[in-house]
């Protein structure tokens, strides 16, 4: 990793809050309620998605919560899928009980036309001609509550049907909202929901050694998305999801969080052997060509900043990812390529959004 231009003074360079620190700030100033979903909701909108940012911003001050739902929904993200899949549910579980509700009214009515049928049978055993004279002033009635059993027959049937179309719409969802939850759309890559999952595992002992987050942001990309037609970046997001796929071993974990962010979990390493894997990959980036429509951005035109984390500096799997992102701002505004969490840049950081929340 070479290092890039020199950095202006330092008093010139307000530190960027990390991710956390932003967001809370962000609930605090619009009076978001603290909700887990509207975290990852504000964690789209602060991580470069544009569209998100805006139609937050458009709610104003102290925004529905039917609203900030509204807007992860039409963006699909993944905790809101749930909430999606959720609300499906208690559709399905209301059309159960009108269903129950309709067959319990149908038994009814069958146990009172089974009754009066059983009297006119003993009427008839009794005395045939007065049996069958009762049974025919009978007739109208018990045809009409016969009419009505077939008519609530048919109307549960079709209940049925529609429940059973919705539930396999239900089961579709699901399906998809699983993959959502796991997985970014364009890569294929775990996302930022299952590399906190998988860094849980990390802290419940599950992982040997000490483990490192690798979190990497591609410089230019988000640039080159924005100024191409949609879709353009997407063969280059997919050939370096290759990059970083062959960069590490088998257990290791690998996850795009943002349009320009990557994060590589890694299992049982040492400090060294984290940089020089960091350093390994930022070296294949730079040398590598990547196609474009008919030509290919030259190599060089990519190049990655990297922050890196080590879990025995972290208790928790937020405070890992902080960590990470810490170092990667710190990097990124003193023009270094790489940077390792530290108590220097704890307190870059915390100078940073004090001076932020100040303004």
């Amino acid at each position: 990793m070479t290092s890039k231009a020199s950095p202006a003074p330092k008093d010139q360079q307000p530190a960027v809050p990390p991710i956390m620190a932003r967001i809370a700030h962000v609930m605090a100033n619009l009076g978001i309620s603290g909700l887990p979903r509207n975290y990852e909701l504000l964690f789209e909108a602060l991580n470069g998605n544009a569209s998100v940012a805006r139609e937050i911003a458009a709610l104003g001050k102290s925004p529905e919560q039917a609203a900030l739902d509204s807007i992860a929904l039409r963006h699909s993200l993944p905790s809101h899928n749930v909430l999606a899949a959720g609300q499906a549910a208690g559709e399905a579980v209301r059309v159960l009980a009108e269903i129950s509700q309709t067959a319990e009214t149908s038994r009814r009515d069958r146990a009172v036309a089974l009754h009066e049928l059983q009297e006119i049978a003993d009427r008839m055993r009794a005395d045939p001609v007065l049996g069958i004279s009762d049974f025919s002033s009978d007739t109208v009635r018990l045809l009409s509550l016969v009419r009505d059993i077939l008519g609530m027959d048919r109307s549960a049937a079709t209940k049925i049907d529609d429940l059973q179309a919705h539930l396999d719409g239900l089961r579709s969802g699901l399906s998809v909202s699983r993959e959502a939850l796991t997985h970014d759309p364009v890569t294929g890559l775990g996302n930022h929901a299952a590399l906190l999952g998988r860094m849980k595992g990390v802290f419940q002992g599950e992982a040997a050694g000490t483990s490192a987050l690798l979190m990497f942001r591609v410089e230019q990309l988000k640039e080159f998305a924005e100024s191409h037609p949609a879709g353009a970046a997407e063969k280059t997001l997919k050939r370096l999801a290759a990059i970083f796929r062959r960069s590490v071993k088998k257990d290791d974990f690998v996850a795009r969080t943002g349009p320009d962010l990557f994060c590589l979990l890694l299992s049982d390493v040492s400090r060294e052997i984290a940089v020089t894997i960091a350093r390994r990959i930022a070296v294949r980036v730079a040398e590598k060509p990547f196609p474009f429509m008919d030509r290919e951005l030259p190599a060089g035109f990519l190049t990655l900043t990297a922050g890196v984390s080590l879990s025995d500096s972290a208790s928790a799997p937020a405070m890992l990812y902080e960590q990470a992102d810490q170092a990667l701002a710190y990097a990124a505004e003193t023009g270094i390529a790489l940077r390792i969490y530290s108590a220097e840049v704890a307190d870059r950081a915390s100078r940073g959004y004090r001076s932020g929340s100040a303004a």
